[in-house]
């Protein structure tokens, strides 16, 4: 293993101890028990999105400032954060009209959408607007005196799926706004727990581009093996053993698989052709791990991208940003062409 290798490994187990301090819901779920995967998605309102407020950007700050547009819409779940349960987020709109558009779905724990404003200033210098959202349990919803992300995971399966399940329809209203004011073409871009809601976006919402940077899509796997210690400790996840799913980690791994099927994207059939969605995976991940990336991209049938770095480090690789950014335009180029076509 080279200098990378190693570095990407002691970043991730360092950020593996920052993430087990993070609190997970406790007790039964509200929401999110289902009979079956179709039974679950069946009763979202990802088909039949919530309608979305849009009003000049409150505080404004460089350049394109008078093209900023803070977002609103109602939001049902677990999470009743702000005001009763609320999406928020911000769009900045190329002046181009109908200029492709980018949502962008942060990570787990991320506290601010510092790295998200990033991404937005780079896409709109490429032609495309751009659109921030925040995950349930995160920023502004998160839970008072809590840090971002306690409470978006859970011991129980049913609250995990039912905050996924919030969080893509979230997303899903979003994409329906953008499409009814801005463009026809719309794609997304996902960062670890943002890539997930993305898969899950993309496999029930017909999207013309998605890049997924290692998203945790095998969440039982996770759970039973990658987890950080004190979690684990606090589940009751021994060596071997089941935790509370189960008396052994077979027995365990059944139960949980069949919980969290609806949100693993690999047994999904998605809305999104394969060839417009790329997946990124990091084959030092400690975090989520690279196998369950290539499971994914072998099962929809799409391309994935491997690097020799971790979960953290890997979005500092060599030319990433720019490649990523690149696959993103000329998806949604050819959506674009071909709706000017069609009004000329």
């Amino acid at each position: 293993m080279g200098p990378v290798g190693r570095l990407s490994r002691t970043v991730d187990h360092a950020v593996r101890w920052r993430l087990g301090r993070i609190g997970v819901h406790s007790g039964p779920a509200s929401f999110g028990a289902h009979d079956g995967v179709e039974e679950f998605w069946a009763a979202s309102r990802v088909l039949d999105p919530a309608p979305v407020t849009a009003l000049p950007a409150m505080h404004r700050r460089g350049r394109g400032a008078g093209h900023l547009l803070d977002i609103t819409a109602p939001s049902s779940g677990p999470c009743v954060l702000p005001d009763g349960g609320r999406v928020v987020g911000r769009v900045a709109i190329h002046p181009r009209p109908g200029a492709p558009a980018v949502l962008l779905l942060h990570g787990y724990a991320a506290p601010t959408p510092v790295y998200e404003e990033h991404q937005m200033r780079l896409l709109l210098r490429r032609g495309m607007s751009a659109v921030r959202i925040e995950l349930p349990f995160h920023m502004h919803r998160r839970t008072p005196h809590r840090g971002a992300g306690h409470g978006f995971f859970g011991s129980e399966p049913a609250h995990t799926c039912a905050v996924l399940r919030q969080a893509t329809e979230d997303a899903a209203a979003v994409v329906a706004w953008l499409r009814r004011e801005l463009t026809p073409a719309v794609g997304a871009l996902g960062f670890s727990l943002g890539g997930l809601v993305g898969c899950l976006l993309a496999a029930h919402v017909g999207l013309d581009s998605l890049v997924a940077v290692t998203p945790p899509c095998d969440l039982a796997d996770l759970t039973l093996e990658r987890s950080p210690t004190r979690l684990r400790r606090e589940l009751g996840v021994r060596p071997g053993g089941g935790g509370p799913w189960g008396t052994d980690a077979v027995a365990a791994r059944a139960v949980l698989e069949r919980a969290m099927a609806p949100v693993t994207p690999r047994l999904l059939t998605p809305r999104t052709p394969g060839d417009r969605v790329t997946l990124v995976s990091a084959d030092h991940d400690l975090i989520v791990g690279d196998e369950p990336v290539r499971a994914l991209a072998g099962a929809w049938g799409t391309e994935c991208w491997s690097y020799g770095h971790g979960h953290v480090t890997v979005m500092t690789a060599r030319g990433i940003t720019a490649r990523i950014h690149e696959r993103l335009g000329r998806d949604l180029a050819v959506v674009t062409a071909a709706s000017g076509a069609v009004a000329g």
